[in-house]
C-alpha cells in the first residue's frame, strides 16, 4: 500500500490587487541611553572654587620659585645633553632612555629601565623659550601643573559627586577633597622638585582620559572615547603609573554611571589601543619590556640585594603599612627610604605581619562591597590598583619606597576623607550632607591647618642639596644616601665655595648644651650674608661630648647678643669680614668652669683648625657662669 503523503495547507486568503503587505516585525534597536555625571554650564557657576584651589596651590609653593636645581634634577635637566639642546633634542628624547642624555650610553641601572620623555620635552621647550638654567621658571610652571591637577580632579569628582540639595560648594565633597589633596604634605616633594613634574603630568593625563570617557556616555560621541585615548597616552608618555587607569576608568564608569558592565568596556578599548601604541615606542627606544637579563648587584639601585624571598616580601608590606601612616600623619618626611632607613624584616615581624592583614582585609572587603556601590569600597580598589605599580610587588622600582609614589593613590585618601566629613558623619548626626556643621567643620579645618602648615614648614626643604640632606639625615639617620650626599653638600657648600669668593662672608658657629654627663648634641652651624646681618642657621655639624654645668658667653655676643640659660653653654666662633687673603682676626672663646670638659671630632672651622685653640691665640673673655 503506497503511504499517504501530507500535503502543505494552502492558504485560502486572496490577495487583493494593490493592497500593501503585511509588515514584517523588526527587532528594535534600543537607542543610545545616556548618562547624566556632567552638567552644562558649570565653570559659569564653579568658577569660583577653581581659582581658591590655583591660589592654594601658588600660596603653599610660592617660596619654591627661588630654589635651583636639586636631586634628580641633574639627570633630566641641567645635565641631560637632549634636554639642553632645546628643541632640536626633543626627538632624540623620545628616541632614548630616559637617562641616556645624561649617562650619553645605555645604562641599565633600574629593574625595567625609565621612559618618561614627556616631562623631559617640556624641560626641553623650557631651555627653547627662555635658554638654560633657569629653575625659576621651571618651578612656576610646577606650581601652575599642580594648580591645574586640583581644578581637574574638582571638576571630575564634581560630576561623580553631585552636591547633595541645600549644600554648599565649600563643604562640598568635591571641593573638601581637592583642597585636602592641594595640601597635603606628601605632594610636596612632587611640586617642589622639578623632576617631579611626570607625576603631576601622568594625573592630569589620567584624569582627563576619565573625564573623556565619562563624557561619553553623557553625550555618545566617539570623539570623546579617541580623546580618552589620547589623554592617557600623554599620560603613560609622563610616567608609567598611568598604566593603572585602564583599570580605574572603566570601574568608574560602571560604578558611578551604572552602566553595564558589558558596555562599560567600550571605554577601554581605545584605552588600550592607546597602551599598545605607547608599549611599541617604548619597546623601541628601549630595546627590552623589563630587563636586560642582567642582575642588579647595586644595593642603591636593588635595595632587596642579599634578601630572602620572604624577607623580601615582608619588608615591602612593611613599607606598605608605612604608606598608610603616612597618609593620615605625613610626619616627618623624608626624600630618602634608601638602605637601611626601611629595616630589612622578616615575617616575624609584626609590623609586616600588620600591614598584610590590613591590605588583605581592604581588598577582600572592597570586593565583596563594590556592588552595592559603597564610596569606601570603590576608593579602595582605585588606591590598591595605583599603588601596585610601584609597590616593588611585580616590578622592583629601585628604592623600598617615596613620598611621590603616593601622589596618584592619595586621591583616594582624600575621597575617603571627604566623604566621611560631608556624608556619612552628617548622617550618623542627623545632620544635611554637603552642608557645614560645627564637628565636621572643625575636623576640617583642623586637618587642612595641620596638612597646610606642614607642607609650607617642608618646601624650603628643596631649596638646594645643603637644606634637602641636612632635613634627611635628621629623618632617615640610617640611610647610607642619606649620609653620603649630605658630606658631600656640606663640603661642597661650607668647605669649597667661601674659597672661590672675592670676599669671605662671616662664618658663625654655635653649639648650644644642656647640662648633663655623656650627653649628645648635634651642633648648628649658623651663616651670615654680610657684615651686620642676622644670623641663618645651614646645617648640622659634627658630635661634641661634654660633662659638668656651665655657661660661658664670649667676646662677639656683645655685638650678637644670645641670652644664656642656666645650665646651658653657647660657643660662637667668628672670622671678619675681610678680602680672601687679608690678615683675620679671630675671635676664640675658651670654655671655663670647674669640671667642664670638650671634647671636638672631626671637625675644622675654615682655614684654621680647632687644635689653634690650645695656643691661646686670640681674645677671650669670661662673661657669666652658670
Amino acid at each position: 500500500m503506497a503511504a499517504k503523503q501530507k500535503k502543505n495547507p494552502v492558504s485560502t486568503r486572496k490577495t487583493i490587487p494593490g493592497a500593501s503587505k503585511p509588515a514584517v516585525k523588526t527587532k528594535a534597536v534600543p537607542a543610545f541611553e545616556a548618562t547624566h555625571i556632567f552638567q552644562s554650564g558649570f565653570w559659569k557657576t564653579n568658577w569660583l572654587p577653581a581659582l581658591l584651589l590655583m591660589v592654594l596651590a601658588y600660596a603653599l609653593y610660592a617660596a619654591s620659585r627661588a630654589f635651583g636645581y636639586v636631586l634628580d634634577d641633574q639627570m633630566v635637566i641641567w645635565q641631560n645633553g637632549f634636554v639642553q639642546n632645546g628643541f632640536a633634542g626633543i626627538r632624540d628624547i623620545f628616541s632614548y632612555d630616559s637617562f641616556m642624555g645624561y649617562f650619553k650610553e645605555p645604562k641599565f641601572l633600574l629593574e625595567g629601565g625609565r621612559y618618561r620623555p614627556l616631562s623631559l620635552a617640556t624641560f626641553a621647550m623650557e631651555v627653547g623659550f627662555f635658554g638654560k638654567d633657569h629653575p625659576g621658571t621651571s618651578h612656576f610652571i610646577n606650581i601652575l601643573l599642580y594648580g591645574l591637577n586640583g581644578v581637574l580632579l574638582y571638576r571630575v569628582l564634581s560630576g561623580l559627586f553631585p552636591l547633595q540639595a541645600g549644600g554648599k560648594w565649600f563643604f562640598g565633597l568635591p571641593f573638601l577633597a581637592s583642597v585636602f589633596f592641594m595640601a597635603h604634605p606628601l605632594h610636596v616633594e612632587v611640586v617642589a622638585n622639578i623632576k617631579g613634574r611626570d607625576e603631576i603630568l601622568a594625573l592630569m593625563g589620567s584624569l582627563a582620559a576619565l573625564y573623556a570617557s565619562l563624557k561619553y556616555f553623557d553625550t555618545g560621541k566617539s570623539g570623546w572615547l579617541a580623546l580618552s585615548g589620547f589623554m592617557l597616552f600623554l599620560g603613560m608618555l609622563a610616567k608609567e603609573n598611568a598604566i593603572t587607569f585602564l583599570a580605574i576608568i572603566p570601574l568608574t564608569v560602571w560604578f558611578f554611571g551604572k552602566v553595564p558592565a558589558g558596555r562599560s568596556m567600550r571605554a577601554f578599548f581605545p584605552l588600550l589601543i592607546a597602551f599598545l601604541v605607547f608599549f611599541i615606542m617604548r619597546y623601541k627606544a628601549m630595546g627590552y619590556i623589563i630587563n636586560q637579563g642582567a642582575s642588579m648587584t647595586d644595593l642603591m639601585n636593588n635595595p632587596f640585594l642579599g634578601m630572602t624571598t620572604g624577607e623580601r616580601f615582608a619588608t615591602i608590606f612593611l613599607t606598605l603599612g608605612w604608606y598608610v601612616k603616612l597618609l593620615f600623619v605625613p610626619h616627618p618626611l623624608t626624600h630618602d627610604y634608601y638602605p637601611y632607613h626601611v629595616p630589612k624584616v622578616s615575617w616575624s615581624d609584626w609590623r609586616a605581619i600588620g600591614s598584610f592583614v590590613l591590605y588583605a582585609g581592604m581588598g577582600v572587603w572592597a570586593v565583596l562591597n563594590l556592588n552595592k556601590r559603597k564610596v569606601p569600597a570603590y576608593a579602595i580598589l582605585y588606591f590598591l590598583l595605583t599603588l601596585s605599580i610601584v609597590s616593588n610587588i611585580f616590578v622592583s622600582v629601585g628604592t623600598f619606597m617615596n613620598d611621590r609614589f603616593l601622589y596618584m593613590p592619595s586621591v583616594a585618601y582624600c575621597i575617603v576623607v571627604a566623604w566621611f566629613l560631608t556624608r556619612q558623619l552628617p548622617n550618623w548626626l542627623k545632620e544635611q550632607s554637603d552642608k557645614p556643621y560645627i564637628l565636621g567643620v572643625g575636623i576640617a579645618a583642623l586637618m587642612l591647618g595641620v596638612y597646610g602648615y606642614w607642607s609650607y614648614q617642608r618646601v624650603p626643604d628643596w631649596k638646594d642639596a645643603l637644606s634637602l640632606n641636612t632635613s634627611a639625615v635628621r629623618v632617615s639617620p640610617n640611610s647610607a644616601r642619606a649620609n653620603l650626599f649630605y658630606a658631600t653638600a656640606v663640603y661642597e657648600n661650607l668647605y669649597q665655595k667661601p674659597r672661590t669668593r672675592p670676599f669671605r662672608r662671616p662664618l658663625w658657629t654655635a653649639w648650644r648644651f644642656t647640662c648633663g654627663k655623656q650627653r649628645r648634641f648635634t651642633p648648628t652651624i649658623l651663616q651670615r650674608g654680610t657684615c651686620g646681618q642676622p644670623l641663618h642657621p645651614v646645617g648640622l655639624i659634627s658630635t661634641i661630648r661634654w660633662t659638668a654645668c656651665s655657661t660661658s658667653l664670649t667676646a662677639p655676643l656683645k655685638k650678637y647678643p644670645i641670652t644664656p640659660i642656666c645650665a646651658s653653654l653657647w660657643m660662637i666662633t667668628s672670622s671678619t669680614c675681610l678680602p680672601t687673603g687679608a690678615t683675620r682676626t679671630r675671635l676664640f672663646p675658651f670654655v671655663t668652669g670647674k669640671g667642664m670638659s670638650i671634647i671636638f671630632k672631626n671637625f675644622t672651622i675654615p682655614n684654621r683648625p680647632l687644635s689653634s685653640w690650645k695656643t691661646g691665640f686670640g681674645h677671650r673673655r669670661k662673661t657669666s657662669v652658670c
